[in-house]
């Protein structure tokens, strides 16, 4: 009798630990992704708020969301559907984004232009510096910010803009209602 209440008392201690610690690992945020918008004059971005679940890091979480593309129609989506984070890592305000290497070989879901390539670049830009801690954003590819990846230049990106340096972010290319 008295090692069925250990037990029972055991199983029950184990599946609150349980809970706790799913609720503690997966907690939501609402954050603020940029998708392509067309004004009808002009290509900007616009600002979609989305609840997320993070698991890990709000900041890879925020931008693999991006790359699912907007929820709501009138937006575009800015980076193909088949990149993948690789890592964010924040060091004195500065986020490194690391992707794959398809965020420059794939050229059939989003035509590179400098159009795009701009609302690729500051769609992660200003996700990324939503976040009051993040102030600049580096983007690499594959771990590497210059050299080749399938006979493209990763420094060149899209080949209109670049990604010579760290972005800031561009509330100008934000779209704001009249």
């Amino acid at each position: 009798m008295k090692r069925k209440k250990i037990n029972i008392f055991t199983c029950a201690a184990l599946i609150l630990l349980g809970i706790l610690i799913i609720s503690l690992t997966s907690c939501t945020r609402i954050v603020s992704l940029y998708f392509a918008f067309d004004t009808g004059t002009e290509a900007k971005l616009a600002e979609e708020s989305r609840e997320i679940t993070t698991a890990g890091s709000i900041y890879q979480s925020s931008i693999e969301e991006l790359i699912k593309g907007p929820e709501s129609g009138e937006l575009y989506p800015t980076i193909p559907s088949n990149v993948r984070v690789n890592s964010v890592k924040v060091s004195d305000g500065t986020a490194t984004v690391d992707f794959s290497k398809e965020i420059i070989t794939n050229f059939e879901e989003i035509p590179h232009s400098s159009t795009t390539e701009l609302l690729a670049i500051y769609s992660i830009v200003n996700t990324l510096t939503a976040f009051g801690e993040i102030e600049k954003v580096k983007i690499t590819v594959e771990g590497k910010d210059t050299g080749e990846i399938e006979g493209l230049y990763i420094e060149d990106f899209w080949g209109h803009v670049g990604i010579y340096e760290e972005f800031e972010r561009n509330e100008d290319i934000i779209y704001k209602e009249q």
